[in-house]
């Protein structure tokens, strides 16, 4: 069945009834309304409609054309024939960059471009070829020759502009068939055209607010990008924004979208109407709150008061409530045609509110939210918690699907990034589901499951009840199961010692950039242990200088925003690791995951550690700690990498958020002192300042068990 995507309409009326006559058709193919854009010297152009199909090839629809019906005959038809010869001319100019799509002389395209004019009904006495009403459009496209198949991917491909998605980087040091380089140049040349979801989320723009929803990998930040581009190039005066909650990523948005654009109208975008700006900003760079509150004559608040004030977790909460405070007691006016958001889940409610108030009607807010970026919190929250209510109580913003218009409410649901295998065992090991019975966090809802591309096997997915889960093929990749096999993409090690683990990781690395035939960029580690990441890093920066390998440390000894670098290892604290992604991921002193405080967020830790890998990750740690994690590995991989264990109780699921979920500063502090105070009454006991018989019963009875 056909996809449709809804772009611009230039001409509703036109849309409907074409739609309407291809709706039903049972082709293989897509209907792009508003889509693409074509640029000039003097202005961007959009296309009313294209086609692109295996049954008709590539036809453009001029649905425009009515606007002749004035002129006298021959003058009407002089005009309808320059504008099919206009889009013909631009479609084709587009399509012969593509050498895939040409004939053998390499100059020709070798299938034929179809232009149809479409007018509401028959006019007299104007002869233009493939002019049609309603009652024969139909049997004009069945006079077209279909289009030989190997041509329809990278024909979509040219359309979409996804070319741009391919790296760089061409790979031209690989030699090797079977080498890490060779698997990873192959996985790289897969992502040529966007699936049905992707087209709908990134060209598709409501007069409204538009929901984007997806895992991670699911192409939500490329999706994004390319919406950015299309906005701008399609209205070049609207005042968009994008944002972010990661620094690294304003270096890959204006490259993406720099890109998209540059393909769409070959120029180079106004970066004063299309604004990239992190979400909070700071002195030297702007950001979406510091400059609403310039606009609106407040000072910004420093990351530093705003801890001081609120506490680090609340920190951005406090400073945005308080400016969206003072924007309802002052008339400020919404300045932004369009914002874009991207990790949303990572932003409190009064963000989402200072959106709202900073974005003009009829408030035209995109935000992308990853459905798993933390496992111990699985939705986001409602409309009018996130935007707030009217004065009658009613949300201020609502989001709805109408079939024939641009969806608002999107989910993408394949993975892109993680082999199958690898997003299961990152899962599992978040979870804890080969703890030994002994779960961290747990999905409330066991129908989440299905949300996220999963199916039981065997078992019942129910509360208390055991349960075998298997990823859907359909959910993940094709691509990864042709290359990849999960014993070589994933492995774990366990090491005695600090030093040990660095100089295996060293070694592992000369390893694969001489033999494996990968790069240094190529390479992430990442190190859950954020507190300790500088000294970590370090002593994995001395063992690769042995090697004469360059590495850097994301925001300490390289850029806060930059994260790959030419012929250095990249090495990042967890925080700095998350929106990136790279071939090879080394994780080390895992064992930090293994127990402890705030378990649950740890083990969130090092779900997104794993889900950076697009291939392959290795999974260090020292000790018996680590030795305890890599048992979980070792059960999950046993399972075929399917996940196996007993669904807890809505009365387990209660203990585990109260028992290992991630805890407040003053919570913190709490415990802290009461681990102190119970040190000291310890060391009296153990030197006989106080006997256990001072003590009440139930503790001494305690004590005495753990002295024994």
């Amino acid at each position: 069945m056909l996809d449709i995507v809804y772009g611009k309409k230039t001409n509703p009326q036109a849309v409907e009834a074409v739609v309407d006559l291809l709706r039903e058709q049972d082709w293989e193919g897509t209907l792009y309304v508003g889509y693409p854009v074509f640029g000039s010297e003097d202005a961007s152009a959009v296309t009313d409609a294209l086609l692109t199909s295996i049954e008709t090839g590539a036809v453009i629809f001029d649905l425009s054309s009515q606007e002749f019906f004035n002129l006298p005959p021959g003058d009407m038809e002089a005009a309808i024939k320059a504008r099919q010869r206009e889009l013909l001319r631009k479609l084709n100019s587009r399509l012969v960059a593509y050498e895939e799509l040409l004939e053998e002389d390499g100059i020709r395209l070798a299938f034929p471009i179809q232009v149809i004019t479409f007018l509401p009904y028959e006019v007299q006495n104007v002869n233009v070829p493939r002019l049609v009403t309603r009652d024969n459009l139909l049997a004009e496209l069945a006079n077209f020759a279909p289009l030989e198949r190997h041509f329809f991917k990278p024909l979509n491909a040219a359309i979409q502009k996804t070319a741009a998605l391919k790296p760089k980087k061409k790979r031209l040091n690989v030699r090797k068939e079977d080498s890490m380089g060779a698997v990873i140049k192959f996985l790289e040349s897969q992502i040529a055209n966007l699936d049905r979801w992707q087209k709908n989320a990134a060209i598709e723009s409501p007069e409204g607010p538009q929901r984007i929803r997806g895992l991670a990998g699911s192409g939500k930040t490329i999706i994004l990008a390319l919406k950015a581009a299309y906005l701008h190039a399609n209205d070049p005066e609207a005042e968009i924004v994008v944002t972010f909650n990661t620094r690294s990523l304003y270096q890959q948005f204006k490259s993406l979208i720099r890109r998209f654009y540059f393909d769409q109208v070959f120029d180079e975008p106004n970066w004063e109407k299309l604004k990239i700006l992190h979400a909070w900003g700071g002195e030297l760079d702007a950001g979406v709150y510091s400059t609403i509150a310039a606009l609106a004559g407040a000072a910004p608040m420093p990351f530093g008061v705003a801890r001081h004030k609120y506490g680090y977790p609340n920190a951005f909460s406090g400073a945005c409530a308080e400016l969206v405070a003072h924007l309802a007691r002052t008339s400020f006016e919404p300045v932004f045609d369009y914002m874009l958001i991207d990790e949303a889940q990572d932003f409190p409610a009064p963000f989402f509110q200072l959106a709202y108030a900073a974005t003009k009607a009829p408030k035209r807010i995109v935000w992308a939210y990853d459905e798993l970026q933390t496992l111990n919190d699985t939705s986001m929250p409602t409309l009018d918690q996130l935007f707030g209510v009217d004065q009658e109580g009613n949300p201020l913003i609502e989001i709805n699907n109408v079939e024939g218009q641009p969806q608002q409410d999107i989910l993408l649901p394949i993975c892109y990034r993680n082999p199958p295998w690898l997003l299961s065992l990152a899962l599992g090991l978040g979870l804890g589901t080969k703890r030994g019975g002994q779960f961290v966090q747990m999905f409330r809802e066991p129908d989440f499951w299905k949300e996220i591309g999963y199916e039981p096997i065997q078992g019942q997915l129910a509360l208390g009840a055991p349960v075998r889960l298997k990823r859907e093929e359909d959910r993940s990749a094709p691509f990864f199961n042709e290359c990849l096999t999960p014993a070589d993409s994933v492995t774990w090690h366990v090491f005695p010692d600090d030093v040990t683990q660095a100089a295996w990781v060293a070694a592992d690395i000369k390893r694969v950039l001489t033999i494996q035939e990968l790069d240094p960029n190529d390479i992430l580690v990442v190190i859950p242990d954020s507190v300790n990441a500088p000294k970590i890093a370090l002593k994995l920066s001395s063992e690769l200088k042995k090697f004469e390998i360059k590495s850097h440390l994301i925001g300490v000894t390289g850029s806060l925003d930059i994260v790959f670098i030419d012929n250095s290892v990249a090495m990042s604290g967890i925080y700095r690791a998350k929106g990136n992604e790279a071939p090879l991921v080394y994780v080390i002193n895992t064992e930090f995951c293994q127990g402890g405080y705030e378990l649950s967020r740890k083990r969130n830790m090092l779900f997104t550690a794993l889900t950076r890998a697009k291939a392959w990750v290795r999974v260090c740690g020292v000790g018996q700690e680590m030795q305890l994690i890599a048992d979980e590995m070792r059960g999950i991989a046993a399972d075929n990498f399917d996940l196996t264990f007993v669904y807890p109780t809505e009365q387990q699921i209660e203990r585990l958020k109260t028992a290992y979920r991630e805890r407040t500063s003053r919570e913190k502090q709490a415990v802290k002192k009461e681990i102190k105070s119970a040190e000291r009454l310890l060391q009296r006991i153990l030197n006989g300042e106080v006997a256990l018989e001072e003590l009440p019963p139930g503790l001494a009875e305690m004590l005495r068990k753990g002295v024994k």
